[in-house]
């Protein structure tokens, strides 16, 4: 990006305010190269023991829709922070759902290993459809999807969340104080 264009764009930023901020926000972690619906797809996938889970189980909600696998060493550094997130958000409506595209054996023992406090989903071979009707057209890992509890699509990122990053777009979507916690 030129710096003429940079400039243009900090001074439009500045200028819009916090809602102008936000839009931003939500445009740069779209990205040009990830065009998703304005609205969730809802999809239904088994979790780790076996039970259907849907969207909507966590309809109302601020969900973080990730997909990754346990070999991605991207995605292994992101769950740490979505483990504290969790626990730091979600008595206020948050709630991380993970799909991993992985042999469930390996998920079950990372899900152990790592104490994750939020439920994974067993892809099956609708997945890359569902990935790519969520704006993941390249089918890379991790790849996440903020949705608000109105089923509105916010944001989506490929590549690791920094937690700071998700933190600070998270916060305006929660229910109550718009502040985020020292």
């Amino acid at each position: 990006m030129s710096r003429k264009l940079r400039f243009v764009l900090l001074a439009i930023v500045l200028g819009a305010g916090a809602a102008g901020l936000g839009y931003a926000l939500h445009l740069w972690q779209r990205g040009a190269a990830t065009e998703s619906p304005a609205i969730a797809t809802d999809f239904t996938l088994p979790d780790l023991t076996g039970k259907p889970r849907s969207l909507a189980d966590w309809r109302n909600k601020v969900i973080l829709l990730n997909f990754w696998a346990t070999w991605c060493p991207p995605c292994r550094e992101e769950i740490p922070g979505f483990i504290r997130l969790q626990e730091r958000y979600g008595a206020r409506g948050l709630q991380i759902v993970g799909i991993s595209i992985d042999n469930p054996e390996a998920i079950a023992r990372f899900w152990q290993e790592m104490k994750i406090n939020y439920p994974l989903l067993l892809a099956d071979d609708s997945v890359y459809d569902l990935m790519m009707a969520y704006g993941n057209n390249k089918g890379g890992l991790p790849y996440s999807v903020l949705i608000r509890s109105d089923g509105e699509i916010t944001a989506t990122k490929l590549g690791a969340f920094d937690e700071k990053q998700l933190e600070n777009l998270l916060i305006p979507l929660l229910p109550g104080n718009s502040t985020i916690p020292n």
